[in-house]
């Protein structure tokens, strides 16, 4: 089989999501060693070199456009035009999407499309737009929310990573051909430190549908029950919605910080992550504090619950719940419960299997 993978949307020198960025890559490695992939050829921007520096196998090619990663109208052309133009040349039997946004007018030829779609946010967002309570501009919310149906109802294959997203699929699409073919690691878990520390570690982000203003309500309460709070420290990861100002001294603001860094704090300063949402398509940061050796108490809503341990899960209605689950973690002296995720060679045999069975 021919395969064609679409990196050129993405910055592999500061991408926004660590999730897409996972995926993109880990789909790329798995697909070098992948059985049935008699060649892969990898359509990337000038940054993408920096990504596959090492000598490519032979049935690997790597495609620059020699372009800087496209921004705003630019990438509506490279989306629109660009990309189909690049399929057509290249002409693979399958072209992968690891963002799932396909062309309005694909145009390419007899290749089929395999459109990663990651969740149907969109229908989060437009239930907040009834209630005036939509950040986003009326023409983005308008031209994701296509690209998300246009996936659905054009592409010849939709992947995904949880049954959740399968099942809201089917509910906006009925004729959906979709494969749950999950999200892989290419490096093995971490393990449990022993010099892990007292802290916190909170996902925070301006996001309506991350909750972050509940998260951080619901964990000052926290600290207000603790008889040991003067010696946690909560250190927060991302930017804060506008408005939310956490009270005391227990707060560090990081921001965003380098993997190392963030690494260092799940394996040595923080005994307990946390992480709030209301909607998810997968909830990647609890699967990587797992991994680490962190257990993350997390919502308790369908993808999440696919994902980790149930212990770990709490209602974002019900503080006292929060508080139990959130005391049952950092108090206990147990092993992490941290399940067996699949790697990206299993991932990417997955999606082989399901184009082949798709043909």
């Amino acid at each position: 089989m021919k395969i064609l993978l679409s990196l050129t949307d993405q910055s592999f020198r500061a991408t926004k999501s660590v999730g897409i960025f996972n995926v993109s890559m880990g789909l790329a490695r798995g697909l070098m060693e992948c059985t049935g992939v008699r060649e892969l050829h990898i359509l990337g921007n000038d940054e993408c070199a920096e990504a596959f520096r090492a000598p490519l196998p032979a049935h690997v090619h790597l495609h620059l456009t020699h372009m800087p990663v496209p921004r705003r109208w630019r990438r509506i052309w490279w989306d629109q035009f660009g990309l189909p133009a690049a399929i057509r040349r290249i002409a693979p039997d399958w072209a992968i999407l690891p963002k799932g946004f396909p062309p309005f007018f694909p145009c390419v030829g007899r290749t089929k499309l395999a459109c990663y779609v990651h969740d149907v946010i969109w229908e989060y967002y437009a239930e907040l737009s009834k209630q005036g309570k939509n950040p986003f501009p009326w023409y983005e919310n308008i031209y994701f929310h296509m690209l998300g149906k246009r996936a659905l109802s054009k592409a010849d294959l939709v992947l995904t990573s949880t049954q959740f997203n399968a099942e809201r699929f089917a509910a906006h699409c009925s004729e959906v051909r979709t494969a749950v073919v999950g999200i892989g690691f290419y490096t093995p878990a971490t393990g449990v430190s022993a010099t892990r520390g007292n802290d916190v570690l909170f996902y925070a982000s301006t996001f309506p549908h991350k909750l972050t203003a509940l998260g951080v309500q619901r964990l000052q309460r926290w600290l207000e029950q603790r008889a040991d709070a003067a010696g946690v420290r909560i250190h927060m990861i991302g930017k804060l919605p506008q408005g939310v100002e956490p009270t005391g001294d227990n707060w560090v603001r990081h921001g965003r910080l380098p993997q190392e860094e963030l690494h260092r704090l799940m394996t040595q300063r923080c005994r307990v992550a946390v992480y709030f949402s209301a909607y998810e398509g997968f909830g990647m940061p609890p699967v990587e504090s797992l991994r680490a050796g962190l257990p993350c108490v997390a919502s308790d809503i369908p993808p999440i619950r696919e994902n980790i341990p149930e212990q770990y899960l709490f209602r974002n209605e019900d503080e006292a719940d929060f508080i139990r689950t959130m005391n049952r973690a950092y108090d206990s002296t147990e092993p992490v419960q941290c399940p067996t995720y699949p790697t990206w060679a299993e991932v990417a045999q997955r999606v082989v299997r399901a184009m082949q069975e798709a043909k």
